[in-house]
């Protein structure tokens, strides 16, 4: 049976974790200036991580120009099909282009094959779901930061606490990379924002290939329990990251599984650490 609590923890966290990927599959393909014909090609999102029902949102791309011509296709009215262990699955549309199959629970080491059809055009994709992040360390639990205000001022490098270092087996150099979220129900600011608007409760560290990450001092905007969480990627998620630095005139869609259509169709998998951040 699924944990529903522990469902929508992934589902929240995907939210967060990937919005900033939106802007960047919505303007693949429609590059300002681009003379060539618009073709309206599908943008497919989706993030497969085991415990989770399989999830996918499909949506129109954006054109600069305002005379297009768009397939006759209801977004929202799709069929689309997911292969799984050789048996097809129809996903049921949920509204806002987003189609999900609450029966079929993703699974490590799992294969998935999405496909529609989408001005006419038969789209696909293909992925898997990684391993579990491996023999996972972290070198310290607890990080005494001092508190800052408008008067002390930032705190002197001598008095600074070391990184946490958190290391992981990655022998054959993999994509991984790090979220670190605030849990406190009640943010406590390390430092005094002013006028400025205060932070997220959460950040990440940009995709490695390495088997390690130092979380600073310096990164924590708040006091509090963090958890840390250690994404095992795939190749198309950290190709797609990079794209977000960009300039949108010279993005191509990074995905190599994709046919006729843009985005990211990828599976991820997780575990979890945690760090106490508290004042001297």
């Amino acid at each position: 049976m699924i944990d529903l609590n522990s469902y929508k923890m992934k589902t929240k966290i995907n939210d967060i974790f990937f919005i900033f990927l939106l802007f960047v599959v919505i303007v693949i393909g429609c590059k300002k200036g681009d003379n060539q014909k618009f073709t309206d090609t599908p943008i497919i999102e989706s993030y497969l991580e085991p415990d989770s029902f399989l999830n996918i949102t499909i949506t129109r791309q954006i054109p600069f120009s305002t005379d297009v011509d768009y397939s006759p296709d209801d977004i929202n009215n799709l069929s689309v099909k997911i292969l799984y262990n050789n048996s097809t699955h129809i996903l049921t549309p949920i509204g806002n282009g987003k189609y999900v199959d609450s029966t079929l629970v993703v699974k490590e080491g799992d294969n998935y094959n999405l496909s529609f059809t989408y001005n006419s055009k038969n789209v696909s994709a293909y992925t898997y779901i990684p391993s579990k992040p491996v023999n996972i360390v972290q070198s310290e639990t607890v990080i005494k930061i001092e508190r800052m205000d408008s008067t002390s001022g930032p705190p002197s490098l001598g008095t600074m606490p070391d990184p946490v270092t958190i290391t992981w087996d990655n022998t054959d150099a993999s994509y991984y990379l790090v979220i670190v979220e605030n849990m406190e129900p009640t943010l406590d600011p390390i430092r005094d924002f002013g006028d400025k608007t205060p932070p997220g409760n959460m950040f990440r560290k940009s995709p490695t290939n390495s088997s390690s990450e130092e979380i600073r001092a310096m990164d924590f905007q708040y006091y509090g329990t963090h958890r840390v969480i250690l994404f095992h990627v795939l190749p198309d998620y950290a190709a797609l990251y990079e794209q977000n630095s960009t300039s949108s005139q010279n993005l191509t869609n990074p995905s190599s599984s994709i046919v006729n259509g843009y985005g990211i169709f990828t599976g991820l998998n997780s575990d979890t650490l945690y760090i106490e951040v508290s004042e001297p």
